[in-house]
């Protein structure tokens, strides 16, 4: 059985596309012997931050796991919805393999799912080609997927990161976009199956 997140079809379709990468750097991310970045380690801590606000909290400067974040410059209001760390599995057979999607999305409302974004740049095109988007509204079965980007920046010998601007941006459901995501998993699978089977959990 294997166990599937968006975040590693995502991780495995940049991974096609960059010809400087080899087989052991994907090796390395599935069994995660990479350690974070500073900057993934902010954007863990950023989550959380949104995670435990409540509604009408006014956000300005605040401290999580050793991380402090300025919000006093955005000139916008940021709806949260209540839902969220939104947990789901979903059983499937790919490939003759049993297979487990594993996703969780940051905020649901209705029939939208919303994920947070801390990033040095907001670059709405960078995620149009994302399987990410694409697997949580096939495994939640919505129609309308929004990454709340913040872009942040972080002043040298300070240790703040200014949240400059928030920018969402939106995608939607279109036709045969489960079929999309099937064949993005049954590539990720062979990968798996031909180059690093102990991923392959036994039943």
């Amino acid at each position: 059985m294997i166990r599937i997140s968006a975040t590693q079809l995502e991780s495995y379709r940049r991974w096609l596309l960059n010809d400087e990468s080899t087989i052991d750097n994907m090796i390395d991310f599935l069994l995660k012997r990479t350690p974070p970045t500073e900057a993934m380690l902010a954007g863990s801590a950023f989550h959380k931050v949104l995670e435990t606000a409540k509604y009408n909290d006014e956000l300005a400067i605040v401290e999580q796991d050793g991380f402090k974040f300025d919000l006093s410059g955005l000139d916008c209001e940021i709806a949260l919805p209540e839902a969220k760390e939104f947990k789901l599995e979903k059983q499937t057979t790919i490939n003759g393999e049993p297979v487990t999607f594993v996703g969780v999305v940051d905020a649901i409302k209705i029939n939208e799912i919303f994920d947070h974004k801390l990033t040095s740049r907001a670059d709405a095109e960078s995620y149009i080609d994302s399987m990410q988007w694409r697997c949580y509204l096939d495994w939640f079965d919505c129609d309308k997927f929004t990454y709340n980007l913040f872009q942040c920046y972080k002043p040298a010998n300070q240790d703040v990161y200014l949240i400059k601007s928030f920018l969402p941006v939106s995608f939607y459901r279109y036709d045969n976009m489960g079929a999309d995501v099937h064949e993005m998993a049954s590539s990720f699978i062979d990968f798996v199956k031909n180059h690093v089977p102990e991923f392959i959990k036994k039943d």
